[in-house]
Protein backbone atom coordinates (compact mmCIF):
# COMPACT_ATOMS: atom_id res chain seq x y z
CA UNK A 1 0.00 0.00 0.00
CA UNK A 2 1.19 3.51 -0.74
CA UNK A 3 -0.09 6.86 0.42
CA UNK A 4 -3.12 7.98 -1.58
CA UNK A 5 -3.39 11.21 -3.50
CA UNK A 6 -6.39 13.16 -2.22
CA UNK A 7 -7.46 16.61 -3.32
CA UNK A 8 -10.23 19.18 -3.37
CA UNK A 9 -8.85 21.67 -5.92
CA UNK A 10 -7.17 23.82 -3.26
CA UNK A 11 -5.15 21.29 -1.29
CA UNK A 12 -3.58 17.93 -2.17
CA UNK A 13 -2.59 15.24 0.30
CA UNK A 14 -0.05 12.67 -0.86
CA UNK A 15 3.17 10.92 0.13
CA UNK A 16 6.16 12.74 1.53
CA UNK A 17 9.13 12.35 -0.82
CA UNK A 18 12.85 12.98 -0.22
CA UNK A 19 12.64 16.20 -2.24
CA UNK A 20 10.34 17.60 0.49
CA UNK A 21 13.19 17.80 3.01
CA UNK A 22 14.39 21.28 2.03
CA UNK A 23 10.86 22.73 2.07
CA UNK A 24 10.17 21.07 5.41
CA UNK A 25 13.29 22.57 6.97
CA UNK A 26 12.58 26.01 5.48
CA UNK A 27 8.97 25.97 6.67
CA UNK A 28 9.60 24.84 10.23
CA UNK A 29 9.22 27.40 13.00
CA UNK A 30 9.43 27.59 16.79
CA UNK A 31 5.72 26.86 17.23
CA UNK A 32 6.08 23.70 15.16
CA UNK A 33 8.99 22.52 17.30
CA UNK A 34 7.16 23.33 20.55
CA UNK A 35 3.95 21.56 19.47
CA UNK A 36 5.84 18.38 18.68
CA UNK A 37 7.87 18.53 21.89
CA UNK A 38 11.42 18.94 20.71
CA UNK A 39 12.08 22.67 21.17
CA UNK A 40 14.71 24.19 21.38
CA UNK A 41 16.11 21.62 18.96
CA UNK A 42 15.28 22.16 15.31
CA UNK A 43 14.98 19.52 12.63
CA UNK A 44 18.02 18.53 10.65
CA UNK A 45 18.19 17.06 7.16
CA UNK A 46 18.87 13.66 8.71
CA UNK A 47 15.80 13.93 10.98
CA UNK A 48 13.55 14.90 8.06
CA UNK A 49 14.97 12.15 5.84
CA UNK A 50 14.34 9.60 8.61
CA UNK A 51 10.76 10.90 9.05
CA UNK A 52 10.10 10.58 5.31
CA UNK A 53 11.46 7.03 5.30
CA UNK A 54 9.33 6.08 8.34
CA UNK A 55 6.28 7.59 6.61
CA UNK A 56 6.91 5.47 3.53
CA UNK A 57 7.37 2.36 5.69
CA UNK A 58 4.15 3.02 7.60
CA UNK A 59 2.16 3.14 4.38
CA UNK A 60 3.98 0.15 2.86
CA UNK A 61 3.37 -2.07 5.89
CA UNK A 62 -0.13 -0.84 6.80
CA UNK A 63 1.26 0.65 10.01
CA UNK A 64 -0.66 2.52 12.67
CA UNK A 65 0.66 5.94 11.57
CA UNK A 66 -0.23 7.34 8.15
CA UNK A 67 1.61 10.63 7.48
CA UNK A 68 0.50 12.72 4.51
CA UNK A 69 2.17 15.71 2.89
CA UNK A 70 -0.12 18.73 2.47
CA UNK A 71 0.47 20.63 -0.77
CA UNK A 72 -0.94 23.71 -2.47
CA UNK A 73 -2.93 22.26 -5.38
CA UNK A 74 -2.09 25.25 -7.58
CA UNK A 75 1.69 25.07 -7.17
CA UNK A 76 2.46 21.62 -5.76
CA UNK A 77 4.47 23.28 -2.98
CA UNK A 78 4.68 21.54 0.39
CA UNK A 79 2.66 23.64 2.86
CA UNK A 80 2.62 21.25 5.84
CA UNK A 81 1.54 17.79 6.78
CA UNK A 82 -1.02 15.75 8.62
CA UNK A 83 -1.07 12.35 10.20
CA UNK A 84 -3.72 9.74 10.83
CA UNK A 85 -2.81 7.56 13.80
CA UNK A 86 -4.75 4.33 14.31
CA UNK A 87 -4.36 3.24 17.96
CA UNK A 88 -7.45 0.97 17.94
CA UNK A 89 -9.91 -0.43 15.40
CA UNK A 90 -12.41 2.20 14.26
CA UNK A 91 -10.58 5.04 16.01
CA UNK A 92 -8.13 7.64 14.69
CA UNK A 93 -6.17 10.46 16.26
CA UNK A 94 -5.23 13.19 13.82
CA UNK A 95 -2.65 15.93 13.88
CA UNK A 96 -1.58 18.53 11.36
CA UNK A 97 0.90 21.31 10.84
CA UNK A 98 1.05 24.19 8.40
CA UNK A 99 4.16 26.23 7.72
CA UNK A 100 3.89 29.92 8.77
CA UNK A 101 3.84 31.31 5.21
CA UNK A 102 0.75 29.20 4.43
CA UNK A 103 -1.35 29.74 7.54
CA UNK A 104 -4.78 31.40 7.45
CA UNK A 105 -5.41 30.25 3.88
CA UNK A 106 -7.65 27.26 4.62
CA UNK A 107 -5.10 24.53 3.91
CA UNK A 108 -5.25 22.99 7.41
CA UNK A 109 -9.02 22.59 7.70
CA UNK A 110 -9.25 21.27 4.13
CA UNK A 111 -6.42 18.79 4.81
CA UNK A 112 -8.11 17.55 7.99
CA UNK A 113 -11.44 17.14 6.21
CA UNK A 114 -9.81 15.17 3.37
CA UNK A 115 -7.85 13.00 5.82
CA UNK A 116 -11.04 12.25 7.77
CA UNK A 117 -12.98 11.29 4.65
CA UNK A 118 -10.17 8.96 3.62
CA UNK A 119 -9.92 7.46 7.12
CA UNK A 120 -13.68 6.88 7.21
CA UNK A 121 -13.98 5.28 3.77
CA UNK A 122 -10.68 3.44 3.39
CA UNK A 123 -9.50 2.72 6.93
CA UNK A 124 -12.84 1.99 8.64
CA UNK A 125 -12.57 4.86 11.10
CA UNK A 126 -15.80 5.52 12.98
CA UNK A 127 -14.47 8.19 15.36
CA UNK A 128 -11.66 10.71 14.87
CA UNK A 129 -10.14 12.99 17.50
CA UNK A 130 -7.71 15.92 17.75
CA UNK A 131 -5.89 17.35 20.78
CA UNK A 132 -5.23 21.10 20.67
CA UNK A 133 -3.70 23.46 23.21
CA UNK A 134 -6.46 25.70 24.64
CA UNK A 135 -4.60 28.95 23.90
CA UNK A 136 -4.08 28.11 20.21
CA UNK A 137 -7.03 30.04 18.77
CA UNK A 138 -6.08 29.36 15.15
CA UNK A 139 -5.96 25.58 15.65
CA UNK A 140 -9.23 25.62 17.62
CA UNK A 141 -10.87 27.37 14.63
CA UNK A 142 -9.29 24.90 12.17
CA UNK A 143 -10.79 21.99 14.12
CA UNK A 144 -14.27 23.52 14.01
CA UNK A 145 -14.03 24.30 10.27
CA UNK A 146 -12.99 20.69 9.62
CA UNK A 147 -16.15 19.41 11.34
CA UNK A 148 -14.78 18.60 14.79
CA UNK A 149 -16.65 19.48 18.00
CA UNK A 150 -15.13 20.19 21.39
CA UNK A 151 -15.76 17.37 23.88
CA UNK A 152 -13.57 18.30 26.84
CA UNK A 153 -10.28 19.46 28.26
CA UNK A 154 -7.57 17.30 29.84
CA UNK A 155 -3.82 16.82 30.18
CA UNK A 156 -1.85 15.11 27.43
CA UNK A 157 0.99 12.61 27.92
CA UNK A 158 3.46 15.48 28.53
CA UNK A 159 1.26 17.14 31.16
CA UNK A 160 0.09 20.01 28.92
CA UNK A 161 -3.55 21.15 29.01
CA UNK A 162 -5.28 20.25 25.75
CA UNK A 163 -8.77 20.46 24.30
CA UNK A 164 -10.15 17.22 22.90
CA UNK A 165 -12.14 17.53 19.69
CA UNK A 166 -14.15 14.72 18.14
CA UNK A 167 -15.63 14.18 14.73
CA UNK A 168 -18.77 11.98 14.98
Amino acid sequence: MTAPTLGDGVVVLDAFVPEDAAAHLAGEDEEHARRFGWWPQRSTEAMVAAFIERAREQWATGGRQRPLAVRDAATGELVGGCEIRLPAPGFAELSYWTFPAYRRRGFASRALALACRYADKELGVERAELLIEPDNAASLAVARRAGFVRVGEESDDRGRRVVRFRRR
